[in-house]
């Protein structure tokens, strides 16, 4: 069969599994795979809205010592920060930053070449309604195309800096080529109390399976503005984001923790993990000004520090819609070798 048929047989049969791949509010797994763990979009205790399955972390980590802190921003598995095009943040968290990462970490590659990098557009583009600024794509619908048909690297679809909501890969081999470069599975971690939290950090030192460099975490929020840690603290002078904005519409990338970071929310002079310092009468991590996660944003080197941030533990705990993110929860993803 020609080359130029077979693609066409392959979009069309990929195009009709999409269809109905969202529906009754949950994703299905598309890929014929009897032994694979399917993970579907369902009520997940304690979580307002439905989501993936929670990551639960094992009996055996819950006493282990962490570091104070993990920076996973300096393996070379994370491409280097770029500017994404279009409303394209979802796939650009979620695809060029996250998948990259993982698929090149379980590959051992580096992510500062295109034959190691991953396009935004290719998931992008099913789903934007060639439309390029009014509509942003779900990195939940991404990771299904993830899981069902792959993503080409950037040697093969072409770089980031793809500006056209238009573009269509063609070519049967290169669909190919997509199918070998996967992911497996997909979890929540729900981060609004310290259990939570601690699964996230040990997804971050080693991904759960005693790796010697740990994974990285997708979630979604309301518009940024940052502040700039205090004078005389861990960190001094690195932007720092205490709050989020209340609609999610951005998404962004975790790549570590720290800590011993610190803003003083509530103006009384003091760094404080014990006290109620929103007066709703419960000490818990919503009150704290100690600790936060490191994240990289997709609006180029020239956003806060060179691309990348710190966020108070605080924020990710708030109520969604009242400066907290959304469900209070990340995503992370197994890449398949």
């Amino acid at each position: 069969m020609p080359p130029k048929r077979n693609n066409f047989t392959l979009l069309i049969v990929f195009l009709a599994m999409s269809s109905v791949c969202f529906a009754q509010g949950q994703f299905t797994d598309l890929r014929v795979n009897s032994t694979m763990n399917v993970n579907q979009i369902t009520r997940q205790p304690g979580l307002e809205f439905p989501d993936y399955p929670v990551l639960e972390l094992p009996p055996s980590y819950k006493s282990r010592q962490l570091p104070s802190s993990v920076d996973n921003s300096v393996y070379p598995y994370l491409r280097p920060v770029f500017n994404q095009m279009g409303a394209s943040c979802g796939q650009s968290a979620a695809v060029a930053y996250n998948f990259c990462y993982e698929i090149d970490r379980l590959r051992n590659l580096p992510a500062n070449v295109q034959g190691n990098q991953y396009p935004s557009h290719f998931t992008w583009n099913f789903m934007n309604a060639s439309n390029y600024y009014g509509v942003g794509v779900s990195y939940f619908h991404s990771f299904e195309i993830l899981r069902s048909l792959g993503c080409p690297n950037e040697a093969t679809f072409g770089p980031i800096t793809i500006d056209d909501p238009y573009y269509w890969m063609s070519g049967y081999d290169k669909y190919f080529q997509s199918m070998h470069n996967r992911i497996t599975a997909v979890h929540s971690i729900p981060i609004g109390t310290p259990d939570g939290l601690l699964t996230l950090k040990h997804w971050l030192k080693d991904h759960l399976e005693e790796s010697s460099i740990g994974g990285v975490a997708n979630f979604y929020t309301g518009v940024l503005g940052y502040f700039k840690l205090p004078a005389n603290t861990p960190k001094a002078g690195k932007c720092v984001v205490t709050s989020w904005g209340e609609n999610a519409v951005h998404a962004l990338t975790i790549v570590g923790y720290d800590d011993s970071i610190r803003y003083d929310l509530n103006n009384d002079g003091q760094y404080t993990n014990n006290i109620d310092i929103n007066s709703d009468g419960v000490v818990d991590i919503r009150d704290w000004e100690i600790g936060g996660v490191k994240f990289v944003n997709s609006y180029g080197p020239q956003w806060a520090d060179s691309g990348f941030c710190y966020a108070l533990y605080s924020s990710l705990a708030q109520r969604y819609g009242n400066g907290g993110i959304w469900n209070n929860t990340v995503h992370v993803i197994d890449a398949e070798l």
